[in-house]
């Protein structure tokens, strides 16, 4: 989407980093900084986007939350997308085969979702589940057995969306994984949005492409994802 980074986030919430811009291109002779937290835009697709690459400093997620939703609010964005993967070891038997992602909606989302889902995007609802272990306190004894939304490895994207979910039209969408080369997975992820958002035209399925003959928009892979598991061993190594 060749976007502009337009600023950054420097909250205490977030360990500090900096590191190379791991959307530089091969053919780019720039050179720039990152930081933990930038914000991206798009000004013909009207999109902000928020990356976050560093972990939150302990016991200061629900602080960052609040700021987050207080800035979102202010902004007085259209609708916000929360975009976070879960462990795959922790699915259920009815997630273990077929699409692998899943979204939530507030109810100002749903509106504009409804027809969407049931007529083109065939999309999943996260499935309710009982959260283990169970209640053990006596306060909590009441919601013993009682199903809810469990996202285990997705950060704060569940807290996140229970801040925003009845003031703003929120959508979460998440998909599952496990540990190793997630690059798939992101793809897929970033296929799901696109269904929705359309920032990408849809390319015509090629032969090389899924059974359904499911369309997919052309992405740019950054270079810094040939390097996610450092070089090549070297092959003396093995004479």
């Amino acid at each position: 989407m060749e976007m502009t980074r337009m600023g950054y986030s420097h909250d205490d919430s977030i360990l500090p980093m900096v590191g190379n811009d791991p959307f530089s291109r091969l053919d780019s002779e720039s050179c720039q900084l990152v930081t933990s937290c930038e914000i991206y835009k798009s000004s013909k697709d009207k999109i902000i986007i928020i990356q976050q690459r560093a972990p939150f400093v302990k016991g200061k997620r629900r602080s960052f939350r609040r700021k987050l939703v207080e800035w979102i609010k202010k902004c007085g964005f259209d609708q916000v997308v929360i975009l976070t993967s879960s462990y795959a070891h922790e699915r259920v038997d009815k997630q273990l085969s077929g699409s692998q992602q899943r979204y939530l909606a507030s109810p100002k989302m749903t509106d504009r979702l409804d027809n969407l889902v049931r007529e083109k995007l065939q999309w999943k609802c996260l499935e309710k589940r009982i959260a283990f272990p169970a209640p053990s306190s006596i306060d909590q004894a009441d919601t013993r057995g009682q199903e809810s939304v469990y996202i285990p490895g997705g950060g704060i994207a569940k807290a996140l969306f229970e801040d925003c979910y009845n003031d703003v039209a929120v959508l979460l969408v998440l998909t599952f994984c496990a540990e190793g080369d997630n690059a798939p997975d992101a793809v897929q992820l970033a296929n799901y949005i696109n269904q929705y958002l359309q920032v990408l035209p849809q390319e015509e399925p090629s032969a090389s492409e899924t059974s359904e003959g499911q369309r997919s928009p052309m992405w740019k892979i950054p270079s810094s994802w040939r390097l996610t598991f450092g070089n090549q061993a070297d092959p003396m190594l093995f004479h």
